[in-house]
C-alpha cells in the first residue's frame, strides 16, 4: 500500500513539519505500546498504577462527574477536559488492543470505587476526582457572580457546620 508523500521539495518537508510540532500524516499517532494504564496517565501508585483503564471504570467516572454541577467544565466555558472523557478514550484504545473486554472494570477501581468530591472555596469550588482512593484529577470551578452573591447572602447568619460561616469579625 502506498504511503502519502509530503508536499513540496522532497523529504525535507516531513522534517520541517516535525520541527513545527506536527507529525507527518503517515506517522503513528504515538510511540506508546501496549494498553494505557493508570500510571501512564495519572500520578498514581501501587496496584492501580499497573492496571489498564477499563470501560466500566470510565463509565463510573462519567456517572460520578454528571452528579456534580459544572463537571465536566463545558468547553464553551473554557473547559473541555474531563477525566471521564479521557478514561473513555483510553478504555476504547485498550479494548481495541484486546487488553480489556467490553464492560470490564479494573480490579482496583472495583474494590476502591470511583468518586468525585468537591470543596467550597471563595468564588467557587475545588473538584477532585478519585479512582480507588487516589486523585486522578483536580481543578477549580468558578461560580457565576449571581451564585456567589446568593451564597454570600445565604451564609450570613448560618449556624456553624450548616454550610455557611459568619463574616470575619462578627459573631452570631
Amino acid at each position: 500500500m502506498a504511503q502519502p508523500q509530503p508536499r513540496g521539495g522532497g523529504g525535507g518537508g516531513a522534517q520541517m513539519q516535525q520541527g513545527q510540532g506536527k507529525a507527518p500524516a503517515s506517522a503513528p499517532p504515538a510511540a506508546h505500546q501496549g494498553p494505557i494504564k493508570y500510571g501512564d496517565a495519572f500520578a498514581v501508585k501501587g496496584d492501580l498504577a499497573g492496571q489498564p483503564i477499563a470501560p466500566r471504570d470510565a463509565a463510573a467516572m462519567r456517572a460520578a462527574e454528571s452528579g456534580v454541577p459544572g463537571v465536566p467544565v463545558p468547553q464553551e466555558s473554557g473547559g473541555g477536559f474531563s477525566v471521564g472523557g479521557f478514561m473513555e478514550q483510553a478504555a476504547q484504545y485498550n479494548q481495541a488492543l484486546g487488553a480489556v473486554q467490553p464492560g470490564q472494570a479494573s480490579d482496583a477501581a472495583a474494590r476502591g470505587g470511583v468518586n468525585v468530591a468537591q470543596e467550597a472555596v471563595p468564588g467557587g469550588r475545588i473538584v477532585t476526582e478519585f479512582v480507588a482512593g487516589q486523585a486522578v484529577g483536580q481543578y477549580a470551578v468558578a461560580e457565576a457572580p449571581a451564585e456567589q452573591a446568593k451564597a454570600a447572602a445565604g451564609s450570613q447568619g448560618a449556624a456553624p457546620g450548616r454550610g455557611g460561616a459568619a463574616p470575619a469579625g462578627r459573631r452570631n
